[in-house]
């Protein structure tokens, strides 16, 4: 009897967890039910207006050069966090090892987590603004004559301010990211061999824990980067008035008065969900063959 259950459940087909399968219906089902609104408004079969099918507002939004603009500085910006950010958190990482998961470093590496986008952007205000502490403690030094005459690192067209907030953001993420993939990766043992083979400290980084290191870490790179494209907050309570983020120049679309323009903000994120699907598609089937710990 024993050997028949055995059997039976060896045999049956390897049903997936319920609970996993409804969040991913749960998630993944709005998700594309969102796309499937947002594309059909934009082209004409919903809303009050609509007078039928219609690719005029897809035109009008790929000629305009707002959401282009958009688009390349939000890409700007996104590259410039992350690879700052990426220094950063390898450079940590390596430099602290173990000590990051205990006393005050493990504190200073989880604390930031906890911050939401909205007090990120106003704790970055009141540094970095005009009357922040930065221009005051520039002040007090004497640098500047007075506090307004410091450089302007919020509302900048350069969004000095949005790389700020978000680097601060993430950075103790991907330091957390990098210290697990270091001992899962059995790094040290991998650099160590190397050590033996006769290679220097730079050789052993910059061939073996680096290449390693950076293609385990590519598909949260990826994830990550289509979050800063789209984040919101920031660069909407810090941010330039233009060049804006592409998540902003989407909602003053929406929040326009003309109701003849929503069309043209459904398409306009419609295109912009669609290109980020296909870079993260790209970006996760693009993955460097990674070498493998001795065993």
């Amino acid at each position: 009897m024993k050997t028949f259950v055995t059997r039976s459940f060896a045999n049956s087909p390897a049903w997936p967890d319920p609970w996993i399968a409804g969040f991913v219906v749960l998630t993944a089902g709005t998700a594309l039910l969102a796309l499937t609104f947002a594309a059909l408004y934009s082209l004409g079969a919903l809303g009050l207006l609509s007078e039928g099918w219609t690719t005029a507002h897809w035109r009008e939004m790929l000629l305009a050069s707002s959401f282009w603009t958009s688009l390349g500085y939000s890409l700007a910006l996104t590259v410039v966090t992350l690879v700052l950010a990426t220094l950063a958190a390898l450079a940590i990482s390596l430099l602290l090892g173990a000590r990051l998961r205990r006393g005050p470093q493990a504190f200073l590496v989880y604390a930031p987590l906890a911050v939401p986008g909205i007090v990120a952007a106003l704790l970055s205000y009141q540094i970095l603004g005009d009357a922040g502490l930065l221009s005051r403690l520039a002040f007090a030094a004497g640098w500047i004559q007075r506090p307004a005459e410091f450089p302007a690192l919020v509302f900048d067209r350069l969004g000095v301010g949005i790389v700020f907030t978000h680097f601060a953001m993430i950075t103790p993420f991907f330091v957390i990211l990098f210290d697990r993939l270091f001992e899962n990766e059995r790094l040290a043992e991998l650099r160590q061999s190397a050590y033996t083979l006769g290679a220097t400290r730079m050789q052993a980084l910059s061939r073996v824990v680096l290449p390693v290191l950076l293609a385990r870490a590519l598909p949260v790179c990826a994830v990550y980067g289509v979050v800063l494209m789209g984040a919101f907050e920031v660069p909407l309570l810090i941010g330039a008035r233009y060049p804006t983020m592409v998540s902003v120049e989407i909602y003053s679309q929406f929040a326009r008065y003309d109701l003849t323009a929503r069309p043209q903000a459904y398409a306009m994120a419609t295109a912009y969900l669609l290109l980020m699907l296909a870079a993260w598609s790209v970006a996760l089937r693009w993955r460097p063959r990674a070498v493998r710990a001795p065993a």
